[in-house]
C-alpha cells in the first residue's frame, strides 16, 4: 500500500476549496464529502489491488477521486465490472456502519444528515452513464460484451453526450438554482467527454496493438468476413474470411504493424 500512496495527486483546486469552506462555516460538510469520496475509491482501488492492475495515478479534485490505470485494455470483463462497482459497494458499507453508529447513539442526527446528504448526491452522481464517471465505465464493460470494441467505444461517448443533455435540460425543467460548484462540475464533464472523443482513434490503434504483441487466449473465435478490423471484439479470438481464404487475427494484424 505505501507506492499507493506515491501515486496520489491532490489537485490545487481542492486545496481551495477545503480553504474557503473553512473560512466560511463549512468545513464539516467538506470533510465528510471527501471522506465519503476517500472511502469509495478506496473501494477501487482495493479490488485493483486484489486483481493486480497497475495503478499508474490517483487523483482527487473538486469532482471527486478519478483513477489512472497503466494497464492493458483487453482486461477481464468480470475484473473491470467488479472493479467498477466496487466504489458503490465500499460507500454503501460506509453508510450502513454510518447508521449503525447513528442508531447506538454514538454519532448525532445532524452527522447522520450529513453522511446522509452526501452518500446519495454521490452516490447517484456517479451512476450516472457520462464519461469518465463508474456509470460509464459499468456501461462500457456491458456493451463490449455484445458490440465490437470500437463501437462500444462510440456508443459510450453518444450516452454520455445525451445523458449530459438530459441533465442540463432538467435544471431548466424543474428550476433548480443553478450554483458554482455545478457549472464547475459541468465543465469538467465536458472536458473529459471531448478527450475521450480524441482519445477513441488512439484507444482502438492501442488495443490492437496489445492483441498483435500479445495475442488473447481465448476459445471463442469470431468469424469476420473481410478485412474489417472495426469488428474485433475483446476478449475474443478472430478469424478473417477474405474471399474464400482463413486468416488468423496475427497474420492480419501483423500486415498493420510489421
Amino acid at each position: 500500500m505505501r507506492s499507493i500512496y506515491k501515486k496520489v495527486k491532490i489537485r490545487p483546486e481542492l486545496i481551495i476549496v477545503f480553504f474557503l469552506a473553512f473560512i466560511s462555516g463549512l468545513f464539516k460538510d467538506i470533510l465528510v464529502f471527501f471522506l465519503i469520496i476517500l472511502i469509495h475509491e478506496l473501494g477501487h482501488i482495493t479490488s485493483s489491488l486484489l486483481y493486480r492492475w497497475k495503478i499508474e495515478r490517483i487523483d482527487f479534485g473538486i469532482c471527486g477521486g478519478f483513477i489512472c490505470y497503466s494497464d492493458k485494455i483487453d482486461k477481464s470483463f468480470k475484473e473491470e465490472f467488479l472493479i467498477a462497482i466496487s466504489g458503490f459497494l465500499f460507500q454503501s458499507l460506509f453508510y450502513l456502519f454510518s447508521f449503525f453508529l447513528y442508531k447506538n447513539s454514538i454519532i448525532g442526527i445532524k452527522q447522520m444528515v450529513l453522511i446522509q446528504k452526501y452518500h446519495y448526491s454521490i452516490l447517484i452522481f456517479n451512476m450516472l452513464p457520462i464519461i469518465p464517471l463508474d456509470g460509464s465505465k459499468i456501461i462500457n464493460v456491458l456493451l463490449n460484451v455484445f458490440f465490437p470494441y470500437k463501437k462500444s467505444l462510440k456508443i459510450t461517448l453518444f450516452i454520455s453526450f445525451i445523458c449530459i443533455i438530459l441533465v442540463s435540460f432538467s435544471f431548466f425543467i424543474f428550476k433548480i438554482k443553478i450554483e458554482c460548484s455545478y457549472i464547475m462540475i459541468f465543465c469538467f464533464l465536458i472536458k473529459k467527454i471531448i478527450k475521450f472523443y480524441k482519445d477513441v482513434p488512439y484507444l482502438f490503434n492501442r488495443f490492437l496493438f496489445e492483441r498483435y504483441s500479445d495475442p488473447i487466449n481465448s476459445r471463442k473465435i469470431k468469424i469476420i468476413k473481410g478485412y474489417h478490423l472495426n469488428l474485433l471484439r475483446r476478449q475474443k479470438k478472430h478469424e478473417f474470411l477474405i474471399g474464400k481464404k482463413h486468416y488468423k487475427e496475427n497474420e492480419i494484424l501483423s500486415k498493420v504493424f510489421d
